[in-house]
């Protein structure tokens, strides 16, 4: 597919590694459109780009928002052939804290939370948009940012899970919709310089984790786009986890 000219919709394009792919991409000459549920990341995001890039204010774990939402974005003329879920939330909590005086399993409130905003999102946003696809007989892609932690991770059962569950709705639907034109892949980012990356870890773990890295270093938010251009504008790729993590899981 050709960048230029091409509509994308990002979830979560506020902030982040959605907001680096929604400047760049708009820097590629395409038509960028955000979802984003921070109404002040919205405004900042129009204002930054000169009105250049469209916001719709939603939260894309809740199913009935993301309905109401995209029916106004597609409304509104932007019908997209590229979608890129991106939004989510990085939870790490043990299955069970030893430490704790109180109620030690992982809270299931967190559960939820964590799988309704990576992993029932990417559920809701793509139904919606593929159908809109089918339904225009426009041929599309659609990008899932995963993680590593899908092979499992200790202390983040609930993010691992939801990221492995991307994985498989990623490659069950370049199955199941292929012969219909539409692509899916997904980029599993190992760990990215990012201000949430350093919110997470101290100076010591990402100091510790960065000798554990081949490439001996953080990723950086470039090298997340680079594999979303390539994505789109190779029109054989499907079904596959593109894993940018400076080779940490070989």
């Amino acid at each position: 597919m050709n960048l230029t000219g091409a509509k994308i919709l990002i979830t979560g394009g506020g902030s982040g590694i959605g907001r680096f792919l929604a400047e760049q991409l708009l820097n590629a000459s395409a038509e960028v459109g955000v979802l984003e549920r921070d109404v002040a990341r919205c405004d900042e995001l129009r204002a930054a780009s000169g009105g250049r890039i469209q916001t719709w204010l939603c939260d894309v774990s809740d199913p009935d928002a993301v309905d109401a939402t995209l029916q106004s974005v597609f409304d509104s003329g932007f019908d997209p052939d590229v979608l890129i879920n991106n939004a989510g939330i990085i939870h790490s909590e043990p299955l069970v804290n030893m430490l704790s005086r109180s109620d030690r399993a992982h809270s299931r409130e967190s559960w939820r939370r964590v799988m309704a905003a990576d992993l029932d999102s990417v559920f809701f946003v793509t139904s919606r948009v593929v159908d809109r696809m089918l339904a225009k007989r426009r041929k599309g892609v659609v990008i899932s940012i995963s993680s590593i932690a899908a092979q499992g991770n200790a202390g983040q059962s609930a993010y691992s899970a939801a990221k492995a569950g991307v994985n498989a709705l990623t490659r069950t639907w370049a199955k199941e919709l292929g012969g219909l034109g539409l692509r899916f892949a997904a980029i599993a980012p190992g760990f990215i310089d990012t201000p949430s990356t350093r919110a997470a870890l101290s100076e010591a773990n990402l100091t510790r984790l960065q000798q554990q890295i081949p490439l001996r270093r953080l990723g950086d938010l470039e090298s997340i786009y680079l594999a979303a251009r390539h994505i789109i504008e190779n029109d054989y790729l499907t079904g596959t986890v593109l894993e940018v993590d400076g080779g940490l899981v070989i």
